[in-house]
């Protein structure tokens, strides 16, 4: 088995084992990531199949062109998924029907209309199929950029404008997710412009693999979270941090208690406790009435803790650093 098959088979791998273990996200949670995931699932299936081809002129062109239909509704199914998450409502259900029609359109384009795809050539090797580009191909490359790039502009301005933070985590971390695919496809455009034969049948399953198991395991708001602790700069993350330090502190003692200074439980437990409330404070833009809901707690304490976290914080800002420059010695 040639080399290069692994990759693609293991995408399927990877694929199957979401599905097995996020099956309930998949098919009740949210349908527009179920038919996204059939579609990554089908071009891979597809992709698989065109790795070493043997198969007469007319099959050859029939694989060219389901592999394409797979890629238009990958596409398709990723701007449900911005309007989804971006909360898009500007006459939907008409933007809803125009993309229906359009995806029709190519979808029947690329079967019957050879002035898209004019005919199917095998990669240098004989590794995989590649495409002959028909005098109207420019259809399709101008939907797939005009699309992403439609559904990225939707995410940044849901990040930008929701009130929610959930809806704007989500927005967040599918754009995190588009990118190593929508890298890969800007490299390979630009590639074939140039003149090069390289196919992106070689990775692009895995970059869309990667991103529908990132989109997959963000659907729910724990693994969200836990998520977007990973990534650099984030609120999430900076609260991780905080946690983490205080609770390293707190068990980071010596064997020895006599040679440490002493320990007090409860100012480490209403220092955790202040962070925890900052944060969800900020998560609800300063509700005190939400904040006390979900943390199970008095709008009093919530209050409170918030209070003397504030405090501290402006005494620690506050404390005098002492530098060598500073130091004056007098006779």
């Amino acid at each position: 088995m040639e080399l290069l098959l692994f990759p693609s088979l293991f995408a399927i791998y990877l694929k199957i084992a979401i599905f097995m273990r996020y099956h309930d996200s998949l098919r009740r949670e949210n349908l527009n990531l179920g038919i996204f995931f059939i579609a990554v699932f089908l071009l891979n299936i597809v992709e698989f199949i065109a790795f070493r081809p043997e198969f007469s002129e007319q099959t050859a062109l029939l694989i060219l062109a389901a592999y394409y239909c797979c890629v238009v509704f990958i596409v398709h199914g990723y701007v449900s998924l911005c309007l989804e998450y971006s909360e898009f409502t500007w006459h939907l259900p008409k933007v809803k029907l125009a993309m229906n029609v359009l995806l029709a359109f190519l979808v029947v384009s690329l079967i019957f209309d050879r002035s898209i795809i004019d005919s199917a050539v095998v990669t240098p090797g004989g590794l995989a199929l590649t495409k002959v580009e028909g005098s109207s191909y420019w259809i399709v490359q101008l939907y797939l950029l005009g699309f992403v790039s439609f559904g990225a502009g939707l995410l940044f301005l849901g990040f930008a404008k929701l009130r929610s933070n959930l809806s704007r985590q989500r927005c967040f971390v599918m754009l995190i997710s588009t990118l190593p695919a929508a890298a890969i496809a800007v490299v390979v455009v630009i590639a074939q412009e140039l003149g090069s034969t390289i196919t992106a049948a070689i990775v692009m399953s895995l970059a869309f693999t990667l991103m529908l198991g990132v989109l997959v395991y963000a659907e729910e708001k724990t693994r969200l979270f836990r998520l977007l602790t990973f990534v650099p700069f984030t609120r999430e993350r900076k609260l991780h941090k905080q946690l983490l330090d205080r609770i390293t502190n707190c068990i980071s003692i010596n064997d020895d208690p006599s040679q440490n200074s002493a320990l007090n439980l409860k100012s480490m437990m209403k220092d955790l406790e202040g962070t925890v409330v900052k944060h969800v404070l900020d998560y609800y833009g300063g509700n005190q009435k939400l904040t006390a809901r979900a943390l199970g707690v008095s709008e009093a304490t919530v209050s409170r803790r918030a209070r003397a976290a504030n405090r501290k914080s402006q005494e620690k800002d506050l404390t005098p650093v002492y530098t060598p420059d500073s130091i004056r010695i007098t006779q």
